[in-house]
């Protein structure tokens, strides 16, 4: 318990000396404007993988940016490192029930929830998100340029198909998420990012915008296109 706490204190700091240190951005996110100030906090709350454990921290800081220009005026929020927008229980947690679910034969969603103090239908709906983020070609496609081979090894299986899908749409969706899964995971890798590859990834194409969420439109990928380019500084999804 005390090595728990002393972790979740860690997180804590480093949060804070995210809040402490942080540049305000050179401009707005909405118009470009470059007069910019600080405008207070917001507070919110996350559900985190601290270790093997999901942790609740209540009261996460966040600082506020607002546009100077009176024809723009807008405000936005600078996130500590590792939180996305419009998530309660963030992508490392995400990454963890998906892979513990779709690659042990012998979990089910609901032995899945309670290791990670959620319900079964949020795994299920999880497994749906995951599959849908991106397309594996897409996604496989991107691991082949930002490694420089000519292919990946064979990404793998969902574990217990069978028995885990008793329907050909439900039986899609696993499969999709299982991949989806693996190449986020190898494209996190070949671009040196941290695990897991899931939160790595999405956190780079989401790039700190405002307005965006990880659950409704646009998707990422689609968002990802529109927003971003380029091999070398930024995702190109």
């Amino acid at each position: 318990m005390e090595s728990m706490t002393q972790a979740i204190e860690a997180l804590k700091r480093e949060w804070q000396a995210f809040n402490a240190t942080v540049a305000k951005p050179g401009q707005c996110l909405f118009c470009g404007g470059r007069r910019l100030w600080w405008n207070g906090w917001r507070q919110r709350t996350a559900s985190v993988l601290v270790g093997e454990q999901v942790v609740h921290v209540e009261e996460v800081a966040c600082r506020l940016v607002k546009c100077g220009l009176p024809s723009c005026g807008r405000s936005w929020t600078l996130r500590p490192p590792g939180l996305v927008p419009q998530r309660h229980y963030q992508l490392c947690v995400v990454a963890r029930a998906a892979s513990s679910y779709l690659f042990d034969p012998e979990a089910t969603q609901e032995q899945v929830a309670v290791s990670m103090a959620c319900a079964r239908r949020t795994v299920g709906r999880w497994l749906g998100w995951l599959a849908g983020i991106a397309s594996p070609a897409d996604l496989l496609r991107h691991v082949v340029e930002a490694s420089d081979v000519a292919e990946i090894p064979p990404l793998r299986e969902v574990a217990a198909l069978g028995r885990k899908a008793r329907s050909a749409a439900r039986k899609a969706v696993l499969e999709s998420a299982a991949r989806v899964l693996c190449l986020v995971e190898a494209l996190g890798q070949a671009l040196s990012l941290p695990p897991p590859g899931l939160r790595a990834v999405v956190e780079r194409v989401l790039a700190g915008r405002s307005g965006v969420t990880t659950d409704h439109s646009p998707r990422i990928l689609e968002f990802a296109r529109r927003h971003l380019g380029g091999v070398g500084g930024t995702l190109p999804m």
